[in-house]
């Protein structure tokens, strides 16, 4: 029989059968199973996300931080660099979280969060909604209680927890809106940032000879080909130790907002399962 003949594997979750075209290692699950299969570990993988991988840009950047005071000049600018890679991954990461939780209703989370790339047109789109639409608004495009309506919303939770929630989503509002507060220029910078890591990059301590300009004796730069434009890109930094710090501060923004996004999130679906569990009780 011909080797590329069409073969049959099973969907492990509905037993339904999968066909193989000729490839060695055929799908687990069809289409509609493993879709269901993500929106049921939504949650999980939220509250592991939260435990860990939110704060790890703010771990990385913090950590650099303290070892530029003490390193050598050569040294102080790989380290400089790397705080703001870190500042891109963070704001990535709120932003295809952002992206996910509004597209919940009809995406899987983990789905939309992991797929998600920050470019030109996600960078702009977060800015401006962030900066556009009013805070309870925000709440009700992210799932989120407004305020005034947690206790309702949420029956289950003490008055300390009511308190506790409405903190937190106070917070996560005044983080969006600092990280947005840069304007559009700031968004620009970041997709060209974001773009540069996914086309690979090179550091650079000068760069006269790419151009007459060169850097300053204090800044390192970034080296990324644009293909389409047919032109060297440069992204030059100064190893300023307050704008260093700034910019941690910035991640540590970004980085709060998503953990009380999350936070959020996760008392909204336990509510939710209460109120399952009740009725199916009943």
């Amino acid at each position: 029989m011909d080797d590329a003949r069409s073969l049959e594997s099973i969907c492990r979750d509905c037993g339904r059968p999968l066909s193989l075209h000729g490839e060695q290692h055929g799908p687990a699950r069809c289409a509609a199973c493993f879709d269901g299969f993500l929106r049921h570990r939504d949650a999980e993988f939220l509250s592991s996300y939260a435990e860990l991988g939110v704060a790890s840009r703010r771990i990385i950047a913090e950590t650099s931080l303290r070892a530029l005071v003490m390193a050598p000049p050569p040294h102080r600018k790989v380290l400089a660099m790397h705080i703001m890679e870190q500042y891109v991954q963070a704001a990535g990461d709120l932003i295809g979280l952002y992206h996910a939780l509004r597209a919940r209703g009809h995406t899987a989370v983990m789905r939309a969060f992991l797929a998600f790339r920050l470019d030109r047109a996600s960078a702009l789109a977060f800015f401006r909604d962030v900066r556009a639409t009013p805070g309870a608004e925000l709440l009700d495009a992210l799932g989120i209680p407004r305020q005034d309506d947690i206790a309702r919303r949420c029956p289950s939770l003490s008055k300390g927890d009511v308190k506790d929630l409405d903190r937190a989503i106070h917070q996560m509002l005044i983080d969006l809106r600092t990280t947005v507060d840069q304007g559009e220029t700031a968004a620009l910078a970041l997709a060209q940032m974001a773009g540069e890591e996914r086309t690979g990059k090179a550091l650079t301590n000068q760069s006269r000879w790419l151009d007459t300009v060169g850097l300053r004796p204090d800044q390192v730069a970034t080296i990324a080909i644009d293909e389409r434009r047919r032109t060297v890109s440069l992204t030059a930094i100064s190893v300023d130790e307050r704008k260093l710090q700034k910019t941690v501060g910035a991640i540590d923004a970004m980085t709060r907002a998503a953990q009380n996004m999350i936070y959020a999130v996760l008392t909204v679906h336990q509510e939710e399962e209460r109120a399952k569990s009740i009725v199916h009780g009943g």
